[in-house]
This record gives structure tokens, C-alpha cells and sequence, in this order.
């Protein structure tokens, strides 16, 4: 038998091996991300996503750079998401004083009710 191919299956080898690395080197490039939207996609809960909206609204010269600070920690895997106690620590960390919304809540019997049924 002879080692050498016929030239219509080396150029069928050479044109899938060609467009194999093609895929290779378009997964390769990195994606341009935009740091406040990965930011923002990573906060695990509603009170994460509060606060971050109350600190924009309120700092948004600091918020600028407390999303960047965010990025770093995400990119650099030193956290997966965010929760809102933790994003309550690191604004407050960064010298933005944001206070959560209280709410008091009521429950009586499964359901929320106000004070004045809750303690009949």
C-alpha cells in the first residue's frame, strides 16, 4: 500500500484542519466586556441589586469606581456573585455609605399582614 493520499482527500484534510483552527482562534479572542454589566450580573439577590442602585443614584462619582473594584475581585476569582451583605461590606469598604431600605414584616398564619392585624 502507498503512504500517499490522493489529492482530493489531502485537500479535504487540509480544509477541515484549516477551518478547525479558525474556530480555535475565534474562541480564543477575548470578549469585550463591559465591566458594569458583568458587575450587575453577578449580584446574586434583590438587596445586592438595591443597594448598587441606590449607591449610583446617590455616589456616581464613587460608583464608577466601586463597579471597577467589583470587576477586579470577579475577573481576579476572588468572588463568584455577589449577595447584598456583601455588597453592603465592600461599598462601605470604599467609602460609600449606602443604608438598605428596612421593611418590617408581618406574618401571621402564611401570609403578610400589617401590625393592627397582626396583633389581633
Amino acid at each position: 500500500m502507498s503512504d500517499e493520499l490522493p489529492d482530493h482527500l489531502k485537500l479535504k484534510l487540509l480544509r477541515k484542519i484549516m477551518s478547525e483552527s479558525l474556530k480555535k482562534s475565534a474562541e480564543e479572542k477575548p470578549e469585550i466586556v463591559d465591566p458594569e454589566s458583568l458587575v450587575w450580573s453577578k449580584l446574586s439577590d434583590e438587596k445586592a441589586r438595591e443597594l448598587m442602585e441606590k449607591a449610583k443614584l446617590l455616589y456616581p462619582d464613587k460608583y464608577k469606581h466601586a463597579v471597577l473594584v467589583f470587576y477586579y475581585l470577579l475577573r481576579n476569582g476572588v468572588v463568584k456573585e455577589f449577595d447584598g451583605y456583601t455588597t453592603l461590606t465592600l461599598l462601605h469598604r470604599l467609602g460609600i455609605p449606602v443604608k438598605p431600605d428596612l421593611r418590617i414584616r408581618f406574618v401571621k398564619r402564611g401570609r403578610e399582614v400589617d401590625l393592627k392585624e397582626y396583633l389581633e
